[in-house]
């Protein structure tokens, strides 16, 4: 922009007027010389009215589980539609992750609520502005030779962090096994993957997954002792969550981005081969028949309308106020900031 007006300044100098410049060498147009000024003039009126450049969004997330849409979206062309770049990135754990939201090394993380609810009890200036998935979708699998509730007391239990959405759903699927925390050993083991590991090796005897990796531990001869996804509980299991600065500063970006990701969520919904193909690609499953299995578990789990589960949330706070008094004065609304939905 700045050489384009340096260039018609010179243009001017050398040519007093648009006048004198049409009329030197009257016998003898210079074309290429009239062309280029007006090439300038059409230049420094258009562009910058004209362009407008893609702005870029940090996410994380912390497994495949509710992600697909943005993927499918991203490759549909919707998010740049909107002038979005996304840059997604996997973090393990949400505790993890949600540290490196508040230390701004995010604009927005896909994480679960228990996280969410512990950062905000320690003080951490965050909001809830969607709902990803409103599901409880996990499956508590177990190691060879455990065929009872029974048989856990006293085993290892990995998890991806304490805090986590691992750590809520193992001590809810204790309590559906009439077992205290106390009777187990609950470990910090990392992600899905790494837990998946650690139960083949023998350093932990029971974990929780997501469905397809949950079918994936099957196929490897472990067992699923308990599948909250039949239940259907309501759980804040994927959430757009964000820094109140942030939301404070880009209002325009994230209300945009909230439009391109319903819109990526009915796309999502009515193309069902590419999101499959999709759920095969993000989550390594050898089948499309299991990607199949997942992608028909998410229809019912990620509402249409972009809004958290309320009784979802209030479970899982109602859950946090036995653990830690602060939360017994929290209420899921000062949670929640759910303006930027349509």
């Amino acid at each position: 922009m700045e050489l384009a007006e340096h260039k018609l300044f010179k243009s001017f100098q050398r040519f007093k007027t648009f006048k004198s410049f049409v009329r030197s060498k009257t016998k003898k147009v210079n074309i290429q010389r009239l062309f280029h000024f007006l090439f300038l003039c059409s230049y420094c009126l258009v562009v910058p009215s004209g362009v407008s450049a893609q702005t870029t969004v940090r996410i994380a997330f912390n497994g495949f589980g509710g992600t697909a849409p943005l993927f499918v979206g991203q490759e549909a062309g919707i998010f740049k539609k909107q002038g979005l770049n996304l840059e997604l990135v996997f973090i393990p754990g949400g505790s993890l992750s949600l540290q490196a939201l508040i230390g701004k090394s995010l604009d927005l993380l896909m994480t679960g609520g228990p996280p969410v609810i512990n950062a905000y009890l320690q003080g951490a200036k965050i909001k809830i502005i969607a709902g990803v998935t409103n599901l409880l979708p996990y499956n508590f699998v177990v190691g060879t030779g455990i065929r009872s509730s029974e048989q856990i007391r006293g085993k290892k239990i990995g998890i991806s962090r304490f805090g986590s959405n691992t750590d809520y759903v193992v001590r809810l699927a204790l309590k559906q096994f009439a077992l205290a925390p106390n009777e187990v050993q609950i470990i910090q083991v990392g992600g899905s993957q790494a837990r998946l590991v650690a139960l083949t090796s023998g350093a932990i005897q029971a974990t929780v997954l997501s469905p397809e990796e949950a079918l994936v531990a099957q196929k490897m001869g472990f067992s699923v002792l308990l599948d909250f996804i039949e239940k259907g509980i309501e759980f804040p299991h994927v959430n757009f969550v964000a820094r109140e600065d942030y939301l404070e500063t880009q209002p325009q970006t994230v209300r945009v981005l909230i439009r391109a990701y319903l819109e990526s969520v009915r796309y999502y919904k009515t193309h069902r081969p590419e999101s499959v193909k999709k759920i095969m690609a993000l989550s390594k499953l050898p089948e499309r028949q299991m990607a199949e299995v997942v992608y028909d578990g998410s229809l019912r789990a990620t509402p249409d309308d972009g809004k958290p589960t309320l009784k979802g949330m209030e479970v899982v706070l109602d859950a946090a106020a036995k653990e830690n008094p602060k939360a017994k004065f929290l209420t899921v609304q000062q949670l929640l900031d759910l303006k930027f939905l349509p």
